[in-house]
């Protein structure tokens, strides 16, 4: 890893949050993480003439979706598609130049790293990724969006352990291989979509700050680019818990409240540590 792209940093309260960073961006003058922050992304902070940064909502409705320059015809599409936590407008003292970086933040303790990426119905990631009827079948199955007595003969449901969900090894092993396909054939585009994002609010760079045993935090800031690609590496398998390994990346039933039928991604944000 390049040394530039990690540091520490010294944090009241525990974890540092996006209205933390929107603060740290706003005095960089004064803030040392910030300088490196902005070097980063290839910026010279003496040749700054104004920041303004801002947390990006949750739920966004189109005014203030606009005032963050997304456009009205963009807007469901950047609505779905939404990753950045955070937008940075950083202002140039040359020609006045006006740059936007949109920044996802991830926060994590080193005893517990996994974050969800993103969370839909399994027919919404139909939609978005095009996968046959088939494979949404068993994938609805697996999250228990359908129960497994409304497909399945008697004799079937004796073989499985919960009646309310089929685990991926319980799926016929010709389904399961056709599952396993499409998310092979189509992992740079998945990574992309449930780290990226797409539309005006999809996420440039990747900040993580990790919080240690003695309460200290330290950072990595990487660009997007280099994430996808990191979290792309490993293929597509079953894990041994019978989750879906997508990449670095896991794929599994939500379960619990709210959304317990929905499918979840989720991945170690501390693994770009060590990238």
């Amino acid at each position: 890893m390049n040394k530039q792209e990690i540091g520490s940093m010294t944090a009241q309260g525990g974890f540092i949050n996006e209205a933390d960073i929107c603060d740290k961006f706003a005095n960089y003058k004064n803030d040392t993480e910030a300088k490196s922050w902005l070097e980063i992304m290839g910026y010279n902070p003496l040749k700054i003439q104004k920041i303004v940064a801002v947390q990006i909502p949750v739920r966004i409705n189109l005014e203030k979706a606009i005032s963050l320059g997304v456009s009205q015809e963009k807007y469901d599409e950047t609505i779905k598609f939404k990753k950045a936590d955070i937008q940075v407008r950083v202002e140039i003292i040359i020609d006045n130049i006006l740059n936007v970086e949109n920044i996802s933040l991830k926060k994590a303790n080193k005893s517990a790293g996994f974050n969800q990426v993103d969370k839909r119905p399994v027919l919404t990631y139909q939609h978005i990724w095009g996968f046959d009827d088939d494979i949404v079948k068993w994938l609805r199955l697996f999250t228990g969006d359908i129960l497994p007595q409304e497909i399945l003969s008697k004799n079937e449901l004796c073989e499985i352990k919960d009646k309310r969900r089929l685990f991926l090894t319980e799926i016929p092993q010709n389904k399961l291989q056709d599952i396993i396909k499409f998310f092979n054939d189509n992992i740079t585009l998945i990574i992309s979509d449930i780290l990226r994002g797409r539309g005006g609010l999809s996420a440039e760079w990747f900040l993580v700050t990790r919080k240690n045993n003695d309460n200290s935090l330290d950072w990595v800031l990487k660009d997007i680019n280099s994430v996808v690609n990191f979290y792309v590496q490993g293929g597509v398998s079953l894990s041994p818990r019978g989750s879906l390994k997508i990449g670095r990346a896991t794929m599994q039933r939500k379960g619990g409240t709210p959304d317990p039928t929905s499918l979840q991604f989720k991945i170690n944000p501390l693994d770009l540590f060590e990238a």
